[in-house]
Parts: C-alpha cells; structure tokens; sequence
C-alpha cells in the first residue's frame, strides 16, 4: 500500500504529464512555461513561470508545489481542483460507478478513437466532437456557437450539468486559448452511437 506522500507525488507527476499533452510538448524551456504562464493568464488564473519552474523541477531547488498551484493546473485541464483531479482518476482505476460525481466522461478512458460526442448547452448552442485520443478533440458540427468545425482542443473530463473548459483551443488565425462552454447551466453530453453515426 502506498503512503499519502507517494501517492501525493505520483499524481502531481500524472497531473504534470497531462498539461504537457495539452501544450502538445514537455516543459523544458523557459519559453514553455512563460507560454503555459500566459495561457493560465488568459483564464483568469496566476501563476509566474517562476512557479511552474520550480513544480516541474526545471530550478534546482527542492520546494514542494503548493496546493494552489496544483489547483490552478487541474483547472487548466478542465478539473474543479487538485483534488478533483485525484478524485476523478481514481474513480478511472476503481469500480465502474461513479458516485461522487454523477454522469461524467473521461475521454481517455471512456472513448476510443474517431468515437463522436454531442454537447448542447443553452440558449441553443450545439456541436458535435470527435475524439482524437489522449483526450484531444476536433470540432465536426457546430450551431450558434464561436467553435467551428476543424477547431482542435483538450478535455480532460466532461461532467454533465457542469460548465465545460476546452484546454489549448485552436481556431483559424489565432493563438491557442482556452474557451469555456455552459457558463449560464453547464452542458449535457451524449456519446454518439455507432447506429447514430451512419
């Protein structure tokens, strides 16, 4: 059985890897975390790319991240917190229910590649994804909403009735950003089946 403590760094090391699937590349030079500083700037969010040098271990000193810090990257990736994160991954590697957090769906796990998920969220905003692997996405259809078709993004976790953070949006003629979907009652989701599909 593990300890807390290592139990509390391997998913700070699992935390860190899924932000570096997200910017698509490892943080290793300083332009990486003044890049991943930026985009957590973009989401209201602060945290120096002295900060995230030194959670990744790129600075040579030994400090243990602080829990904010950890807060703020699992909200990069669309969780609520650091312990959300934890939460949700453990839920990945136990029983198939889901109480703590009721219909939810993690992409890495729940969906296969070129599988199609639609996601409605009001006033009448409709689009259709389809699943990439490691959790990124491309955008298939899309009504009365700013994502287009072609648009590429990651997700970590989809949560119905929850609002929906799209991680490293890219959109024709602009910056990787990140967009949130169902800011006024969250979105609702459904996996679309292959008898939907043809």
């Amino acid at each position: 059985m593990k300890s807390e403590k290592a139990k509390n760094v391997e998913m700070i090391k699992a935390l860190k890897h899924e932000v570096e699937i997200v910017c698509q590349h490892p943080m290793q030079t300083p332009r990486d975390f003044d890049w991943l500083s930026d985009q957590l700037g973009q989401m209201g969010e602060r945290l120096s790319s002295t900060t995230l040098k030194r959670c990744w271990g790129y600075l040579p000193e030994e400090v243990t991240s602080r829990p904010h810090t950890l807060d703020v990257l699992a909200h990069f990736l669309g969780y609520y917190n650091f312990n959300h994160f934890v939460t949700a991954r453990e839920i990945d590697n136990g029983p198939s229910s889901d109480p703590v957090l009721g219909k939810s769906l993690n992409p890495s796990s729940d969906l296969g590649m070129n599988e199609r998920v639609m996601l409605t969220w009001q006033p009448g905003r409709v689009c259709v994804i389809r699943h990439l692997g490691n959790g990124m996405f491309v955008v298939d259809e899309a009504e009365r909403t700013r994502l287009q078709p072609g648009n590429t993004f990651y997700c970590g976790l989809i949560i119905e009735g929850e609002q929906l953070y799209l991680n490293n949006l890219v959109q024709a003629g602009q910056r990787p950003r990140t967009y949130c979907c169902g800011m006024l009652n969250g979105i609702h989701f459904q996996v679309i089946t292959n008898e939907e599909n043809s």
